[in-house]
């Protein structure tokens, strides 16, 4: 039986089943794999063959830079427009597919790209289509999984990105070789994943909401803090957790290549070793956080727990000089990463302000963890001069990462609508 849904993001009355559950985990796993594969190791491994290996740390920033401006406008435009959407295919399924149309057709840029320019532009359209796709799915949430289902569901989300991350690391040490194999192979199992979920629940057209116009295209972008402090407070938070996140995602592979002084294909073995140890201590986190946050009914001192791990991680791997102590990192990195994952959907879906918005709230949320991939690398350069005119000081990233991600465990204090 199609889960339906009978209520809001206040919750939906009826459980839904383990079918819909493992289409969900399989569905944001691919898009996830195939976002973060090029984020972990492949855009490096490609700009080491345009531009160099000494220069890579610079120009990761200027080819993630586009990615921030797709992250930022996407989500909510493609989110609002998915709430307004009347096909006979429903409102979500039709821009789940389009996302990964557009998905596709980035990383097939990307591989093909001679330039840093094309490799950048690449990157804004696989940006485009990762939140298109998850601007859509991630409304399922809230739509279709009650109160009481949404910490085990939000769990399941989480180890669907530790096993995208682990995969994404993995999968390059075998198609390093061949760009397009690199770039595209991550993205092959999002069909197969999207057709399994869109057996496992009944799509409908959009209620009657009035049409998208172009004025909207603003208010989109905006959800006001002051009339939504609950939801201000939770995207501030999650935005400076996934500053320190999306440090460890992009800089770790180079920070083992230069700072660590191993080769590449040293490098990308201690990169999948790190993600098979992160994976594995996230996952066990995850769902041993996910079910303790659902017995208790409290979700603000697991993330502010989960923040401080997150940051703690940081600095461990800050401070590496060897292979050993960098994945000791990443294994306290993991326990945050996991305990966070555990309940951050499940806190979201608490604040959204307008049940006939989820999608376009949503997409704003997603604002938060979607642009720290591109802004993190933008602003790298100012703490890689520190104390390093060349720009080489990589420990500097790692703990400006732990920085945001303290700050940011302390920011989801305020939030009232949930504990």
């Amino acid at each position: 039986m199609q889960p339906i849904a009978t209520s809001g993001p206040a919750g939906p009355l009826k459980p839904v089943g383990l079918g819909f559950m493992l289409a969900y985990l399989l569905t944001v796993f691919a898009i996830y794999l195939a976002l973060f594969a090029p984020l972990l190791a492949s855009i490096a491994v490609k700009l080491g063959q345009l531009s160099g290996t000494a220069d890579r740390a610079v120009d990761l920033g200027t080819v993630l830079a586009p990615g921030a401006l797709a992250a930022l406008v996407s989500a909510p435009i493609f989110g609002a427009l998915s709430d307004r959407t009347r096909s006979r295919f429903g409102k979500r399924k039709l821009w789940i597919v389009v996302g990964c149309a557009i998905l596709f057709g980035g990383l097939l840029l990307m591989a093909q790209a001679g330039s840093l320019f094309m490799l950048g532009a690449g990157w804004f359209l696989v940006q485009i289509g990762a939140n298109a796709a998850m601007a859509a799915n991630n409304a399922l949430l809230p739509e279709f999984v009650p109160e009481e289902q949404r910490g085990k569901v939000s769990a399941l989300l989480g180890i669907a990105l530790s096993l995208a991350l682990f995969l994404g690391a993995y999968v390059t040490q075998y198609t390093a070789h061949n760009n397009l194999l690199m770039f595209l192979a991550p993205w092959v199992i999002v069909p197969v994943a999207v057709i399994w979920l869109f057996g496992t629940f009944s799509d409908s057209p959009a209620a009657d909401l009035p049409p998208f116009r172009a004025v909207d295209v603003v208010r989109t972008f905006w959800v006001n803090p002051r009339e939504h402090p609950d939801f201000g407070w939770a995207f501030l938070s999650r935005l400076l957790v996934f500053m320190g996140v999306a440090y460890f995602l992009s800089y770790q592979f180079i920070f083992a290549n230069d700072a660590l002084g191993l080769g590449e294909a040293a490098a990308l073995e201690i990169l999948a070793q790190a993600q098979l140890i992160t994976t594995v201590v996230t996952i066990v986190c995850t769902l041993a956080s996910g079910w303790l946050s659902d017995r208790i009914g409290r979700r603000k001192p697991v993330v502010l727990a989960a923040g401080l791990l997150v940051a703690a991680g940081l600095v461990v791997i800050a401070t590496a000089t060897t292979p050993g102590q960098f994945l000791i990192g990443a294994a306290v990195y993991g326990v945050g990463q996991g305990v966070y994952f555990a309940v951050d959907m499940a806190l979201v879906a608490a604040v959204l302000p307008n049940p006939d918005d989820t999608a376009k709230d949503l997409g704003v949320f997603n604002i938060a963890s979607t642009l720290p991939q591109s802004l993190a690398p933008m602003i790298a350069p100012l703490f890689l001069v520190i104390g390093s005119p060349s720009g080489q000081n990589l420990p500097a990233v790692f703990l400006a990462g732990a920085a945001f991600a303290v700050v940011g465990a302390f920011v989801v204090l305020p939030i009232r609508k949930t504990r």
